[in-house]
């Protein structure tokens, strides 16, 4: 079964997990922006090569395992420039580029190292679903780890004030304990499965077995650098699902043609 992997890094995965990836069935992935980083310090430039490399590189390596790679574009809660207006600025122009799908993962973090200042990263999140709406654009939004209905609530009123259509706004990192929360908000919802979240394949398929709101659910891995991630969660979830007995419609509609939609990507 083709699928899609909605939500990963994907400038920290080798040429042998994109073999895996395309032998498993993954035929496309969206990368979202996150700049990994130690001790360094991000400014617009930083971001601007990230961008380049998320677009042009990016697609050119992962086409050589036939994985097509599209990109969010953004600025990361935990990867904020010190400049980060002229970001802002330059948004709506790398907007236009082929590749680029949407904007993020954008979001709240409290944990932030290069952005400890909450209502900084609030005007940041603000002045980036303006330009979403704007322009017409999806927007994936990262939750912490910690407090989930706390932030979902905090992100349903900024959202509810830039009025953006509902149907654009994906809530990613979710688990089986707000799913329920987040639809009946209105928006999508993304099960982020990955070993130190304590999301499994299995949690992810009951959630699928449980035949709510298919059409508003995706899942993905995340995949990054340095957390322990695993490129091959979609896949196993899909294993998961079919000891399940889930048909193979609905699993589809979960793991290919909602995020084909939601992204506008090609079918």
């Amino acid at each position: 079964m083709e699928m899609i992997d909605p939500h990963l890094h994907i400038e920290s995965r080798n040429r042998d997990e994109l073999a895996l990836m395309s032998l498993a069935g993954i035929k496309a992935v969206v990368t979202q922006v996150y700049y990994p980083h130690m001790g360094v310090t991000i400014t617009a430039n930083t971001i601007f090569d990230y961008y380049e490399r998320a677009t042009k590189f990016e697609p050119a390596r992962t086409k050589m395992e036939l994985i097509e790679a599209y990109a969010g574009v953004g600025i990361s809660m935990v990867s904020v420039p010190t400049d980060w207006e002229k970001v802002i600025e330059a948004l709506p122009r790398y907007l236009k580029e082929e590749r680029v799908v949407c904007i993020g993962e954008i979001g709240l973090e409290p944990n932030s190292q290069t952005c400890p200042d909450l209502a900084i990263q609030e005007e940041i999140f603000k002045a980036q679903l303006e330009i979403a709406k704007d322009h017409n654009v999806p927007v994936v939004i990262h939750t912490p780890f910690l407090e989930k209905e706390k932030w979902i609530e905090k992100y349903a009123s900024l959202i509810d004030d830039a009025k953006l259509d509902k149907s654009k706004v994906l809530i990613d990192h979710a688990n089986a304990s707000v799913v329920k929360m987040i639809w009946d908000i209105g928006y999508l919802a993304g099960i982020t499965v990955q070993p130190w979240r304590n999301v499994t394949p299995v949690e992810a398929a009951k959630v699928v077995e449980a035949k709510e709101n298919l059409d508003r659910l995706m899942i993905d891995s995340d995949c990054a650098s340095p957390l322990p991630s695993d490129p091959l969660v979609v896949p196993r979830a899909v294993l998961e699902m079919r000891k399940l007995g889930i048909k193979d419609a609905d699993i589809k509609k979960v793991v290919l043609e909602n995020p084909t939609r939601f992204f506008n990507l090609p079918s």
